[in-house]
């Protein structure tokens, strides 16, 4: 059974899903910002939109009570009309003055209505172009909405089965580090990468703190069995910083995107009121694109590790 296993396909796999989930984010940021670009125009618009709903609505509460009068003061005026005949003199003015008030009041109120019914076609004709527009809009949104939503779900699949390949590419490597290093069984067991990753909290610092662990270990085994021959006094080794970059980019990345989705989902308007919306996504997408590519230089020179132990496995 072999002590060291040659491990550089699970990183290179890593590196290509890496691509995938690079073109899926930018593709969602675009997505994105149309649905942002929308959502802003609707939240614009809805004060004029509510301004004429609510005057289509008042428009329509004086029509009910005319409607009401109107028919009530037709209704005592048939009654009048169609009233016996008075006896009396007194009778037949009494009468015919209730006809006349109740004639006047009844053109008073038909009047009124006349003028409410012009009212409400008035607020009809500037409230329903509106209503058509408003539902067009949110039809949009909501479609726009929908569809950034698919794409996230994809991207952030491919992100769990990217960091799944990652974690096992560690995985693999801390196995051949505990076949050939004895003292190893005292530093992360062999599934330690599947916790570090997967399990939140944890995850903001223990990746980071593993893959450390298996580039120094892995050195110091190659130094060690004098594989590798290192000056100390004359090289440089910028490998914890350029980890501890690739590592900050990542998590500003991830960061940057969870601010972008509350303040475009969980906020009125634009995700941000003073910056330009464009600018946030390409700031968003320049750090994941330097994130990624110091991610992908990081593995390359690992992979060149882990094929020198392969090749030199005989002496472990």
């Amino acid at each position: 059974m072999k002590k060291i296993t040659d491990n550089t396909f699970l990183g290179k796999l890593t590196l290509l899903l890496n691509v995938l989930v690079l073109v899926l984010f930018i593709v969602s940021m675009l997505s994105l910002l149309k649905f942002d670009k929308i959502n802003v125009d609707v939240v614009n618009n809805r004060d004029v939109y509510e301004k004429a709903y609510e005057n289509f609505v008042m428009a329509q509460h004086p029509l009910k009570q005319d409607s009401a009068e109107v028919a009530y003061y037709s209704s005592k005026l048939d009654s009048l009309r169609t009233k016996a005949v008075a006896n009396t003199k007194d009778e037949k003015k009494s009468l015919a003055e209730m006809i006349t008030a109740t004639t006047e009041t009844l053109k008073e109120k038909t009047k009124l209505q006349a003028d409410h019914q012009a009212s409400l076609e008035e607020a009809e004709a500037t409230y329903l172009p509106l209503k058509e527009g408003w539902d067009a809009q949110n039809a949009d949104r909501d479609a726009a909405k929908r569809g950034f939503w698919i794409l996230a779900g994809i991207t952030f699949l491919a992100f769990l089965l990217k960091t799944f390949f990652f974690a096992r590419w560690d995985s693999k490597n801390l196995l051949n580090l505990h076949n050939i290093s004895p003292w190893m069984k005292d530093g992360n067991s062999v599934s330690s990468p599947y916790v570090a990753w997967f399990v939140p909290i944890i995850n903001l610092i223990k990746p980071l703190s593993i893959f450390k662990e298996i580039w120094e270990e892995t050195d110091y085994a190659l130094e060690n069995k004098e594989i590798v021959k290192v000056d100390k006094d004359n090289t440089v080794d910028n490998s914890e910083l350029y980890m501890g970059i690739w590592w900050g980019l990542l998590l500003i990345s991830c960061w940057l995107m969870n601010l972008i989705l509350v303040f475009t989902f969980f906020k009125e308007g634009a995700f941000f009121v003073k910056t330009n919306h464009a600018t946030m996504v390409i700031v968003a997408i320049v750090i994941m694109i330097l994130a990624m590519l110091m991610e992908t230089m990081l593995i390359l020179k690992y992979n060149k590790k882990n094929k020198l132990l392969v090749a030199n496995e005989d002496k472990f």
